[in-house]
């Protein structure tokens, strides 16, 4: 995503699925070849002996860039970024705003989904949606014979989780620039006074120490009220896909096109979450939720007010969240059933729509925004990890030297490239965002005992399946 200065939430999604028809249409497209270049007429000798053939300049190629990018750091480093680009391929211009949305205004996946329809789409978009369910729906250009010739951007180019993300069907629609990695963070002064570790290598590493430690952090006044709570696991449902893969579940399916919310993986998930309730915050999911705006790393929430021990969040977490306090980031813990402990990203993707008139140039321009142009962001930017596992091994995020030093921002950066080879598979589905709400709406039955674990992930699993089903047939 763009610069951050607030916990992220998905965007947009929801109206892709709304305008799926319109989608569907761009389906019938195909994509145009790049313009043949005209070649110039041949000097006969005999006619003009004293003129010499000339081949004239080539044309520049005009391509446009659409983006939702629009903060000033963003306004700052990207047309530096492009300028690389132009530098480095002197025959393409690229024509872009960072506005915040589409030339003109306007909902942006409205806009362009209109525009693919229509046969007249920007040659390279930047999606806060996962490339995979715009392929689904036909509105993408698939890029695996551009790969198979591509210097740069190679078959195995970017770190498995994140590439996936843009895959459909064994086809290949874009590229993740950024992938943000999750991971564990706690306050470190609070640990030591619970005479805990405050160390990373002696983090808890398994549910169940986990919640001993959340246990031993937890305070409650005379009136048993929670002043402090160690950890409440349940808060960011962009993470539910790590939590169900290091139980040894998953989500969705891709390569068997199935959801898998209703496993026994998922239910064991779901009732881990419900012991910290009744266990260590009083059962009371609302009374509970009145304390404090649990899970947020940002000013104004429970883990930044210094009343919640640890929590969850992104890489991008230590440079946007202005912490007042010493704090340490460490791995997810492993569940009973789980193997190993793995991480989630959240990415910028660059893809090419169907249809797109400059087919070549564009994906030269896609290829280099998320491999070189990506470093340049990462290292002057904020902390979103490049995607591109050919990324130099030197580099560094400047603006995590700026706050906490070199050393380290040399410690994150190999924290996170080295935590991106295990990922959980995320970001995956035609339905992405439908799910993620149905699945946040049984959780949110779960946690107040409307209904037990696995009635509401059965109910959440057939309605998810339902949906994608149909998607899929329309």
């Amino acid at each position: 995503m763009e610069e951050k200065n607030e916990t992220k939430t998905p965007l947009n999604r929801r109206q892709f699925l709304k305008l799926a028809g319109v989608a569907g249409s761009a389906a019938l497209l195909t994509a145009c070849g790049t313009k043949a270049t005209e070649a110039p007429t041949e000097v006969s000798q005999e006619a003009a002996p004293t003129v010499e053939a000339t081949t004239p300049p080539a044309e520049k190629v005009k391509i446009s860039w659409w983006n939702q990018f629009s903060t000033p750091l963003c306004q700052d480093l990207f047309p530096k970024i492009v300028g690389d680009f132009e530098a480095l391929n002197p025959n393409i211009e690229v024509e872009f705003e960072i506005t915040g949305g589409p030339p003109g205004g306007g909902d942006y996946f409205e806009v362009l989904l209109a525009r693919i329809a229509a046969g007249n789409p920007p040659d390279s978009i930047t999606l806060w949606s996962p490339p995979s369910q715009f392929g689904a729906q036909g509105a993408l250009m698939a890029l695996d014979s551009y790969i198979e010739s591509a210097k740069v951007a190679t078959a195995d180019a970017f770190y498995e989780g994140p590439i996936k993300s843009c895959q459909w069907k064994g086809e290949t629609f874009g590229f993740p620039a950024s992938a943000g990695a999750g991971m564990m963070i706690f306050n470190k002064a609070l640990f030591e006074e619970a005479g805990l570790s405050s160390k990373r290598e002696d983090f808890p590493t398994t549910w169940d120490a986990v919640k001993d430690a959340a246990s031993k952090l937890t305070k409650k006044d005379a009136a048993g009220l929670v002043t402090q709570a160690g950890f409440v696991p349940w808060t960011e449902r962009w993470l539910d896909p790590v939590w169900t893969g290091l139980n040894g579940g998953t989500i969705f399916d891709p390569e068997n096109i199935k959801y898998l919310i209703d496993s026994e993986n998922n239910v064991e998930l779901m009732n881990w979450w419900l012991s910290f309730l009744d266990d260590l915050y009083g059962g009371d999911i609302e009374a509970f939720n009145v304390i404090a705006t649990w899970g947020s790393t940002y000013p104004g929430g429970a883990f930044n007010l210094g009343v919640e021990a640890f929590a969850t969040g992104g890489s991008w977490v230590p440079t946007d969240a202005e912490i007042p306090f010493e704090f340490e980031i460490a791995k997810f813990p492993v569940g009973p059933k789980g193997g190993k402990s793995i991480t989630g990203f959240w990415p910028n993707w660059w893809a090419m729509p169907k249809a797109t008139p400059h087919p070549d140039e564009g994906f030269l321009f896609s290829e280099y925004m998320c491999t070189d142009g990506w470093v340049t962001w990462y290292e002057e930017g904020t902390m979103d990890t490049p995607a591109w596992k050919g990324a130099p091994a030197d580099i560094w995020c400047k603006a995590v030297e700026t706050k906490f030093g070199l050393e380290r921002a040399k410690d994150y950066h190999q924290f996170y490239t080295e935590y991106l080879n295990d990922t959980a598979i995320m970001w995956t589905s035609p339905v992405e965002d439908f799910a993620t709400t149905t699945l946040g709406q049984a959780i949110d039955e779960i946690l107040h005992k409307v209904k037990p674990a696995d009635q509401a992930l059965k109910e959440a699993q057939d309605t998810c399946q339902k949906k994608l089903d149909e998607t899929l047939q329309s």
